[in-house]
């Protein structure tokens, strides 16, 4: 039997997968138009500020091997660029307090687009300078930032909410130091 309270990361994963899902099926029906949306900065954010380093690193790694199956960049591009952008939130939450939802949503804000533009930057240099323009890159840039403001507190919320189910109240736990 798993005992979820140890392996969390498997929950959260989970839900990763179920968010990746749906964000991806908007990107789909919304290709026609040039938007596509990037999220991968509020996975990183939710793992990092409310799991321990290793069950946030732990829940984001088959998230990261499944982003980079999907990738024209170089495989393990994205399981690097999250982990250590979870370790780095990680190191830095200690300065933020768990139950103010503004600070996770400077996080997350701040974690996505960092992460868009390292994408950027690494589609650059692999995939070549001439096949970036600065426009739509702008563009999805300001969708993607716009979604995440919309569906972060939900997204934190409904994460919540399943752990809760499973007995697991992260409201409750003491914050592990590195």
């Amino acid at each position: 039997m798993i005992s979820f309270s140890r392996n969390r990361w498997l929950i959260v994963a989970l839900g990763h997968y179920l968010t990746l899902f749906f964000v991806s099926q908007m990107n789909f029906y919304l290709s026609a138009s040039g938007i596509q949306f990037f999220v991968l900065g509020m996975l990183i954010s939710f793992s990092a500020l409310e799991l321990s380093l290793k069950q946030g690193m732990l829940s984001l790694a088959p998230i990261a091997f499944y982003l980079d199956s999907r990738s024209p960049l170089p495989f393990g591009f994205t399981l690097v660029l999250s982990l250590i952008l979870c370790t780095i939130a990680h190191l830095l939450r200690s300065k933020v307090r768990r139950e103010v939802s503004t600070s996770a949503m400077a996080t997350t804000i701040i974690l996505n687009i960092v992460s868009y533009g390292v994408y950027t930057v690494g589609a650059a240099k692999y995939l070549g300078a001439e096949a970036i323009h600065f426009w739509p890159v702008v563009l999805n840039l300001f969708a993607s930032t716009f979604v995440v403001i919309i569906i972060n507190k939900i997204f934190f919320d409904t994460h919540t909410g399943v752990l809760a189910i499973f007995g697991i109240n992260l409201a409750e736990e003491q914050r592990e130091p590195l």
